[in-house]
């Protein structure tokens, strides 16, 4: 269990207070009320949103609050796009980002990325497993999600070792997270990979392969459509064909092993209505004979994803932080960290199955909307 003072630990790390709104420009905030209402002193249960079951408290309702215990606030989810195998010296940008806007990394930031949300307290999961509402994350941590886009530098294979596992490019992205994975045992090292028709680009045969050594070793692979065209812009039948084209493609090479989770080139449609037919398409269709359905898109990144158990929680349209420097400023890493940290980071209760946050923050009754059947305490 985390005390007081590791909880402390965790918000100095924030290194400037922030506006407690969303990074981007206008948006209202939408975290649960953290209002100073009192508390009880023993935990109880609430039954708001969907039916659910009691639940016996694991801890006492002064526990819950020492440690900062809110399952109903925010998760970063980061977007990734190509890891090079520079230092942050040999670029002409902002720490380390490769190009102007910030899209591409370097190895060297990319690896301080992953240490810095270590230390700060941040574990990672699996983005299925977030979608599913299943957050397993170890008492008074929190959840970190990695995602991928494009897969070009990603996976950069050197070869094959004797026993048949890949030899990877210790720069690229799953270089540094294997390096990671063996350092940190408790980090739980996994990343979802979102791919194009041409996957990593270390030849079909050899990608074919390295994915199926991806979905054995805790990574997962989805759908970034086979033309990384903006589906804002496409017609029904397009949009079928690009996300269908994929998901028949990762059914050939992983069948059964893919994840159904989109994530959504440009971030395009983000302001279409899911109720327009090609949206729709997105979700579900048919492409040359196969038939998928998706569970879940992703934006392109700016901020922090909602819980998936509150009201504003939106499976169509999940958003994520883009991994980029900017100063603290734009929606960069630090400044999305700092709010995090400042009073915004979902904190886990330790249990898959339950559903702990302050009374208080949910004093409406309004904001625990999805429970996923687990059990509910407030305190």
């Amino acid at each position: 269990m985390l005390n007081k003072k590791i909880v402390a630990l965790f918000l100095l790390a924030a290194m400037s207070i922030t506006a407690l709104t969303g990074c981007n420009s206008g948006e209202e905030e939408t975290e649960a009320s953290t209002s100073e209402a009192t508390t009880t002193t023993e935990a109880t249960t609430t039954t708001e949103a969907t039916t659910t079951t009691s639940a016996a408290p694991t801890k006492t309702a002064e526990e819950y609050k020492a440690d900062g215990i809110n399952e109903l606030n925010s998760v970063p989810i980061l977007m990734y796009h190509r890891i090079y195998d520079m230092k942050n010296s040999d670029t002409e940008y902002t720490g380390g980002n490769v190009d102007k806007d910030g899209y591409n990394r370097t190895a060297e930031a990319f690896e301080a990325d992953l240490r810095s949300y270590y230390q700060m307290g941040y574990r990672m999961m699996r983005l299925t497993d977030f979608v599913d509402g299943r957050i397993d994350v170890a008492y008074g941590y929190s959840p970190v999600i990695l995602t991928f886009d494009d897969g070009i530098r990603d996976v950069v294979l050197q070869g094959w070792n004797e026993d048949g596992s890949p030899k990877f490019d210790p720069s690229c992205a799953i270089g540094i997270l294997e390096k990671i994975k063996a350092e940190f045992p408790d980090y739980n090292v996994t990343a979802t990979f979102f791919v194009n028709s041409s996957l990593f680009e270390n030849g079909e045969e050899n990608d074919r392969k390295v994915m199926k050594w991806m979905v054995d070793n805790g990574y997962d692979i989805g759908n970034h459509t086979r033309d990384h065209k903006k589906l804002g812009d496409c017609d029904a039948a397009e949009i079928e064909t690009q996300v269908g084209a994929i998901y028949k493609k990762l059914e050939d090479i992983i069948p059964g092993q893919y994840v159904n989770i989109v994530a959504l080139p440009f971030g395009s449609p983000e302001s279409m209505p899911a109720e327009k037919p090609q949206y729709q398409k997105i979700f579900d269709g048919t492409y040359d004979g196969f038939t998928y359905h998706t569970r879940a898109s992703l934006l392109c990144g700016w901020t922090r994803a909602y819980s998936p158990f509150v009201r504003e929680y939106n499976y169509t349209c999940i958003r994520r932080i883009r991994g980029y420097d900017n100063n603290g400023e734009d929606c960069d890493i630090k400044q999305n960290f700092d709010q995090l940290n400042n009073g915004k980071r979902y904190i886990s209760d330790g249990n898959p199955d339950t559903i702990v946050f302050p009374a208080s923050d949910n004093s409406s009754g309004d904001w625990l909307k999805n429970t996923f059947d687990h059990q509910v305490i407030s305190y």
